[in-house]
């Protein structure tokens, strides 16, 4: 048990108090250490703030200059590695104006006047959000460069569609690859569309009830780029709806992130060999010196995990809370701030690791003449033959039973015995059979075809364009 040494009260709020709180105490509520991140969007909101209180003659224009100065310097000390940060002031709202009024003198108290750390951090983390969405989409975008780059190099190059990881269909690489680009299209609108809930300003708000001082917040809102203003005071200080559905979406693009390198892993397995990964993204064995481990992708793929136990523990941390503001909200950004740090790292290093894959693609496409895999495709011409598909499925199902006691896929089949199923069964029979041959014939909007993989690459760019 630590020694429960006595420090001075906080002079924020220490007037009431008769007895000085314990080091434990202080160190225990302090959430410095997490926070302190949010200097910058702190800062900005503080001169910005500054400016509504001249605007509400609330402050001289001298003083707003000394604030506006004062807040410049206290950021360059910051930047410069020359701030002294304080568990004893437990926030960074509080040391940033403890520093101020250490430069400015008494004008730095009048920072606060109708404002309370609960719509500061709330303004505060909306400010730093939008930014780090905007750095988000940013890896997103290149992440679907690389894959459409991929898919449009690989536009022709067949091989099996899995379900069930079983062999399918044949697919086109380029078909496969669309996939994973629209799952993180998908992605991006999340996070874009998650940026108008972060788009109302708190500030003003106070610390629950709304302030008396004839702040301009509409101004406000505006000077600071957000398209309105908050229309509740209690759900102002007390909403984390923005955070926790932040972290929602993460922990979505975390899953697609997650499988798309399962995928990764498989396929540059020495059972696949579908592709390579370049040594830069791989590490070895300390004790088997042929590994070559696919650890980029798997650390990835692990990283998932702490997206899911974020939303979980945000979830879990709001659920009971009254209104309004709860200390328990702190916590907060201890669950968001490690989620967005392991998406903007995941995608840092994803894109480079895609763009360095080589495919075999002679491995993928002796893999399509396994697993009976234009079954499905015999059945289709048993029905353009007038057979109803679920006898036709009967009849290909017997078919395929018959090929494999011959250890022969169907297409090694002679005339004679496809006939045996069905007379409808011609010699044409065998461009149904081509796996080469019949992703051609998939040839609709979503479909493997060559020409429509080549149609969603070209949609995919010009979208993609758009975004520089």
């Amino acid at each position: 048990m630590k020694t429960k040494k006595k420090i001075k009260t906080n002079t924020s709020w220490g007037g009431r108090f008769k007895k000085e709180v314990s080091e434990q105490t202080q160190s225990f509520t302090s959430s410095l250490n997490v926070d302190r991140r949010l200097y910058l969007e702190d800062i900005i909101g503080s001169i910005e703030y500054a400016k509504s209180l001249k605007k509400a003659k609330i402050l001289k224009s001298t003083e707003l200059k000394k604030i506006t100065s004062g807040l410049k310097l206290v950021l360059k000390d910051i930047e410069n590695g020359n701030f002294n940060w304080s568990d004893e002031l437990e926030d960074v709202h509080m040391n940033i104006e403890a520093a101020l009024v250490k430069k400015i003198g008494l004008a730095g108290k009048k920072i606060h006047t109708g404002r309370s750390r609960n719509d500061q951090i709330a303004t505060d983390m909306k400010l730093y959000l939008r930014s780090s969405v905007k750095e988000l989409q940013e890896n997103i975008t290149f992440a679907q460069l690389e894959v459409v780059k991929l898919a449009e190099k690989h536009y022709k190059t067949i091989m099996p569609g899995f379900t069930h990881m079983q062999i399918a269909q044949p697919v086109t690489l380029g078909h496969h690859m669309m996939a994973w680009y629209e799952m993180l299209q998908r992605d991006f609108d999340r996070f874009k569309d998650s940026l108008i809930r972060m788009n109302s300003l708190p500030l003003g708000s106070a610390a629950l009830s709304g302030s008396r001082y004839k702040i301009d917040r509409k101004s406000l809102a505006t000077n600071l780029g957000f398209s309105d203003v908050t229309q509740n005071s209690i759900d102002s200080v007390s909403d984390r709806d923005f955070i926790i559905e932040l972290a929602a979406s993460a922990s979505i693009l975390g899953m697609h992130l997650s499988r798309f390198c399962e995928e990764i892993v498989l396929w540059s397995s020495t059972q696949f060999n579908y592709i390579e990964i370049s040594e830069e993204f791989c590490t070895g064995s300390s004790i088997m010196p042929q590994k070559k481990n696919p650890d980029v992708a798997e650390i990835i793929r692990g990283r998932s995990s702490r997206n899911f136990s974020a939303l979980t523990g945000l979830l879990s941390l709001m659920k009971n809370l009254p209104l309004a503001y709860n200390r328990d909200m702190q916590e907060d950004k201890m669950y968001i701030f490690e989620t967005l740090d392991s998406c903007i790292e995941s995608l840092d290093i994803f894109a480079p690791m895609i763009k360095s894959l080589k495919v075999n693609s002679k491995k993928m496409q002796n893999d399509c003449y396994l697993g009976q895999i234009t079954a499905t495709d015999l059945a289709d011409y048993l029905v353009m033959e007038g057979l109803p598909f679920r006898k036709a499925h009967e009849v290909v199902g017997k078919a395929v039973v018959f090929a494999e006691k011959q250890k022969l896929q169907l297409f090694q089949l002679d005339i004679k015995d496809l006939q045996k199923f069905s007379k409808l069964i011609k010699s044409d029979v065998y461009s149904f059979l081509d796996p080469e041959k019949t992703i051609y014939t998939r040839n609709m909007i979503g479909g493997t075809s060559p020409k429509q993989v080549i149609r969603q690459v070209k949609k995919a760019k010009i979208k993609l364009k758009s975004r520089k």
